[in-house]
């Protein structure tokens, strides 16, 4: 089979990894065919600017909290794949509350929860210390603990992704865009690129993130995504990455006001949702900065002493499903589609599944996830 992934960020570029790695699993018949699309380079868009945290942290829907705890294990087995690369940081999270409505919300989140089997525990200053000894917390802050979730460095894992599917004989397009879909009837047989070329493929893969509305349109196919182009939208966010601040923080910490966590090249990673109000496509570079330069001193009440600089701010626009699940299905014969919000976390468990699927098994774990389903609410 022919199979066009267009996209290669992390759910694509694990994507073409599960399918090109699938064909030495011992399936009889001819090896697919891969060829996976990508504007820029693999993991250069939303999957290498995001905070790419690892969790199942909400327990508000026990069926897709499961979901999330399978993902997270599937992020266990693909890391002792590649002999625990750096990229992957099972480093735990830790977290506080200071008001007590919040400490309230948060100590209810940990016992359900921990209802659910997951791991989670509310922890005193003195082991904050020892988990965080560069953090500082509230005296009369309520702290909890989370040790089995953590982050990937998303540009590198989708490049490392992309290279061994290169290696295992996908075909990886890189420096043209998909514009248009193609059509025969009611099938979809392939893309055109931007420079004309038509790619033509048994099946398509729209794996492309914020972009798949846009794309899927060129034949009349719609998906429920919140538009990031509107006033006030949701799905962008501003990230900041600062200057050298080696080992300050060994796993996640989500602050009041700030979530911060390494960067691969020894800064830190900085984002606080409060700030994202008027970051849409039209937002003011003088915004922007200031955005980095509110981040960089909560950063320096978080970590007292440091001395870091913003090195720089990213927008980041995530691909936000209008009531907050995946979309994965098939949409026309001939087309799948793959978006989803929390794209780090569930990235390798949907090639998993998708991979599956495509190939004539069941995934019933994805049903309730289709992209032709009746949005009912906004997670």
């Amino acid at each position: 089979m022919r199979i066009l992934v267009v996209g290669a960020g992390i759910i694509g570029a694990a994507l073409a990894d599960r399918l090109t790695r699938a064909e030495r699993g011992g399936r009889s018949g001819p090896r697919d065919e891969v060829t996976v699309i990508e504007e820029r380079e693999p993991g250069a868009g939303t999957s290498g600017t995001s905070y790419a945290w690892i969790n199942a942290n909400d327990p508000g829907d026990p069926a897709y909290h499961r979901f999330r705890t399978a993902a997270m294990s599937a992020w266990r087995d693909l890391a002792a794949g590649f002999g625990d690369p750096a990229w992957y940081r099972p480093a735990g999270n830790t977290t506080w509350a200071t008001t007590e409505d919040a400490k309230g919300r948060l100590a209810d989140r940990v016992a359900r929860l921990a209802d659910l089997g997951y791991a989670a525990e509310l922890i005193g200053l003195d082991r904050l210390r020892e988990l965080e000894p560069h953090v500082r917390a509230p005296q009369d802050a309520l702290i909890a603990h989370y040790p089995d979730e953590g982050y990937v460095q998303g540009g590198s894992a989708a490049r490392a992704l992309a290279r061994r599917a290169r290696e295992s004989g996908a075909g990886i397009v890189t420096g043209h865009r998909a514009v248009r879909l193609n059509t025969e009837g009611d099938r979809v047989t392939g893309v055109r690129l931007d420079d004309g070329r038509d790619l033509d493929a048994d099946l398509t893969i729209c794996a492309a993130g914020r972009h798949g509305p846009a794309l899927l349109a060129t034949a009349g196919v719609p998906l429920p995504l919140v538009d990031p182009s509107e006033p006030g939208s949701a799905a962008p966010c501003l990230v900041a990455t600062t200057s050298t601040a080696r080992d300050v923080l060994n796993g996640l910490v989500h602050a009041p006001g700030l979530s911060a966590r390494q960067a691969e090249d020894g800064g830190l990673v900085l984002e606080a949702d409060d700030l994202d109000a008027g970051v849409d496509e039209s937002a003011a570079p003088a915004l922007v900065r200031a955005v980095g330069a509110e981040l960089l001193a909560r950063a320096r009440t978080l970590v007292p002493g440091l001395t870091a600089e913003v090195a720089g701010v990213r927008r980041c626009v995530r691909p936000l499903p209008v009531d907050g699940y995946p979309l994965t299905g098939f949409q026309r014969p001939g087309l799948y589609t793959a978006v989803t919000h929390s794209g780090i976390t569930l990235g390798p468990f949907l090639a998993a599944l998708i991979c599956r699927e495509i190939h004539g098994h069941g995934s019933p774990e994805l049903d309730s996830y289709r992209p032709d389903r009746v949005p009912a609410r906004r997670r």
